[in-house]
């Protein structure tokens, strides 16, 4: 979902919590402000929907009408996304139907009603004092080169009103076609554009062709280990620092970072970069900080979102394209919190009380380190309770749990059980649902 803003030809989706948010996407907009819509999962890109970014008078004067047609616009959700995503449209549904859980994916593509109907509402009134603007982005476009975007075939026209503000913000572009040329011969090539800021202040324009595949045996003469190639490929970042040696000979310690966009890699030596000492209002422990200095991947919990006037959590990792941390939100279970361990290892935050039962310190001890625990007396949900033996499972992320203890035979386990458990929890467990899995002796997820 990074590149959902850096392409061409954007459609309109909307959700309505009384539908469960499912995601639409919009043909046309009717006179009466009323839309024509159809499912996200079964659109395609080569469908006929409403272009937006270009035409921001129709959203505003749709936004106008909306408003006051239905009694609780607030129940709406608006996004923009690339017309190209549509191919993947079944799996994009479900991101949108959970828009809480997935923010951090989608909020950014979230369109604002109420200021496009401010737009179109100071178009109608009356003439008067004209307020003096405000500048919402980081430059302004007094300060860029047009001229020089112009010759290279890039006009704020092209880029429309949000690849525009993307790019008066410092953002990396959508890929473009770059038109150059070279002895007086005229090349077009794939390219993205930035705003880079120069020792002046001054933006200067960085420009970064495409690659056609990416590259990720080696770097700059670095042979890279499969598992750091396969980290480059999932999470966009090596995960930990690489020795890269350098023009002039020298090794340095980097941190490395793959551009999806453009096939490209970049690095940048740890010494250059700045400690981060806090984090949206967090702040960060010893740990956490050096562990993000290392380009490792590290739960911060309790950030706070002005834009959302709330709290969240998220795993942060350092992205050497971007200039600043991924937020990853996928995984996260707000009843037991997931992080990183120091060595990289995906840990679980062991709760206080599991299915009703308050746990020992030997029972924590067990679990934090990946052993199986015995639990009495835990609830089931509808009125019972059961025994069982409670284990991690790191790649679920969730705790399974059995009927003997899985760290040891089944004839021995079960014979410790026997001994463990007296006959009132016995006599609970007896009333505990059986699954087909418990039958098997297969772990239960929770």
């Amino acid at each position: 979902m990074d590149n959902l803003k850096d392409m061409k030809d954007e459609v309109l989706v909307v959700t309505n919590a009384s539908d469960g948010n499912k995601p639409h996407v919009v043909e046309r907009i009717e006179q009466d402000g009323s839309l024509k819509t159809q499912p996200l999962a079964k659109a395609k890109p080569d469908g006929d929907f409403l272009k937006i970014g270009r035409s921001e008078s129709i959203l505003e004067a749709f936004f106008s009408n909306f408003k006051r047609q239905f009694d609780n616009p607030s129940d709406f959700r608006f996004y923009h996304i690339p017309a190209e995503l549509l191919a993947a449209a079944k799996d994009m549904a479900d991101l949108f139907r959970k828009p809480e859980e997935n923010a951090a994916m989608i909020d950014g593509y979230r369109l604002d009603p109420e200021q496009h109907v401010r737009k179109q509402d100071l178009r109608q009134a009356p003439a008067t004092e004209e307020p003096a603007p405000q500048q919402s982005t980081k430059w302004s476009m007094e300060q860029v080169d047009w001229q020089q975007l112009a010759r290279m075939g890039i006009t704020p026209e092209s880029l429309g009103e949000i690849g525009t503000a993307r790019l008066l913000n410092g953002h990396e572009s959508a890929v473009l076609d770059i038109k150059t040329s070279f002895e007086g011969i005229s090349l077009e090539t794939p390219a993205c554009i930035r705003l880079v800021e120069s020792p002046d202040g001054k933006p200067v324009l960085n420009i970064e062709c495409c690659r056609q595949r990416p590259e990720l045996g080696e770097y700059m003469g670095t042979e890279l280990p499969q598992e750091v190639q396969d980290s480059l490929l999932k999470t966009h970042n090596a995960g930990r620092p690489i020795d890269i040696r350098q023009p002039d000979g020298t090794v340095e310690t980097c941190l490395l970072s793959f551009n999806p966009k453009t096939n490209r890699l970049h690095h940048l030596p740890i010494q250059d970069m700045k400690q981060v000492r806090e984090i949206n209002g967090v702040a960060l422990t010893e740990d956490q900080g050096l562990r993000l200095m290392n380009g490792e991947s590290v739960l911060v919990e309790g950030m706070w979102s002005e834009r959302r006037q709330k709290h969240y959590d998220a795993r942060l990792q350092y992205n050497v394209c971007k200039g600043g941390f991924d937020y990853d939100f996928r995984g996260l279970n707000r009843k037991v919190e997931q992080r990183q361990s120091q060595s990289g290892q995906r840990e679980i935050i062991i709760p206080q009380k599991l299915k009703g039962v308050e746990l020992s310190q030997e029972q924590k001890d067990a679990l934090k380190a990946g052993k199986a625990a015995y639990v009495k007396g835990m609830s089931d949900g509808v009125g019972g309770t059961f025994n069982a033996y409670v284990r991690p499972n790191y790649e679920k992320m969730k705790f399974d749990f059995f009927r003997w203890n899985p760290d040891k035979s089944k004839k021995q386990s079960q014979g410790q059980a026997e001994t463990q458990a007296q006959k009132p929890a016995q006599a609970a467990t007896q009333n505990r649902r059986v699954r087909k899995s418990e039958k098997k002796g297969a772990g239960v997820s929770l």
